[in-house]
């Protein structure tokens, strides 16, 4: 008679590593009995068990009450657990424990960390900039987030390309309330260049990023001074330009005089016949 060996073994162990607050979790773990009997799966939330799953119990289910934990017993069997309406309590290390029936009592178990998100309710914040700058100036600016859990994290674009690290600057995030919500700061330091400056001005871009579940951005656009004073340019092209005007006037004067010649000399020619002196006869 050949001796049956059977092996119970963990197929799959699901638990979603972010999930927004307030939102329904659901946690999965699936086996394989592979010719044993299954006594019981146990869930555990940081080394505390919160649910049993034992096939000969009336009811097979039972809940353990825990800070932040509220399993949904009916829609929670030896193959998932619910949780309704998760907090940032919920957050933690579960655990999923499957176990053979005697003699052998054999045990598999798999663990994943489990967040709770409260997203920002705001976007990315932008100070300390200017509006204009010139070629060789330094650019100093902050990006802070608004309250979050986790923080967010913090990245700079200038022109839609990520900022060199070393011209990133870190700070220490902030915890700002009693639910522990976080804000991030991330701080952008670099001396500006020509090719900074696309079609006249430049673009800084913040981004807040939580995992897959939040994304949100701020941009500004600030200009080369050397737009600034192009105005000043048109103005004394426009002077140039009426002063240009005056001369050819001015230097029109001359012909117009030439041409005029011819008849004041006739009309010398003239008043010399009539005022002829001495008078004829004034000799006699």
């Amino acid at each position: 008679m050949s001796d049956i060996t059977s092996a119970l073994t963990m197929t799959e162990v699901k638990i979603p590593n972010h999930i927004m607050r307030l939102k329904s979790a659901q946690l999965g773990c699936r086996y394989a009995l592979d010719g044993e009997s299954l006594y019981s799966v146990k869930w555990y939330k940081d080394g505390h068990e919160i649910y049993r799953y034992v096939p000969r119990d009336k009811p097979p289910g039972q809940a353990f009450p825990l800070p932040g934990v509220n399993i949904d017993l009916r829609n929670s069997s030896d193959t998932q657990v619910v949780l309704k309406r998760v907090t940032l309590q919920s957050s933690g290390l579960y655990r999923c424990e499957v176990s053979g029936e005697a003699p052998a009592f054999n045990t598999v178990a798999e663990s994943e960390t489990m967040t709770v998100v409260v997203t920002p309710n705001h976007g990315p914040r932008i100070t300390g900039g200017q509006p204009r700058y010139q070629i060789g100036d330094t650019v100093r600016v902050n990006c802070t987030s608004s309250p979050s859990k986790p923080a967010c994290h913090l990245s700079w674009l200038i022109n839609g390309e990520p900022a060199q690290k070393q011209h990133l600057k870190q700070f220490d995030k902030v915890v700002v309330n009693r639910d522990g919500l976080e804000m991030s700061r991330l701080g952008l330091e670099f001396r500006v260049r020509g090719y900074h400056f696309k079609h006249g001005d430049m673009k800084l871009k913040c981004v807040a990023k939580i995992s897959s579940l939040y994304w949100q951005s701020n941009e500004e656009s600030v200009e080369s001074d050397r737009q600034q004073r192009a105005p000043a340019l048109e103005s004394r092209e426009t002077v140039a330009a009426k002063s240009s005007t005056i001369g050819a006037a001015a230097s029109r004067q001359p012909s117009h005089l030439i041409s005029l010649l011819p008849t004041l000399l006739l009309l010398l020619g003239t008043l010399a016949g009539v005022w002829r002196w001495p008078p004829e006869g004034a000799g006699s």
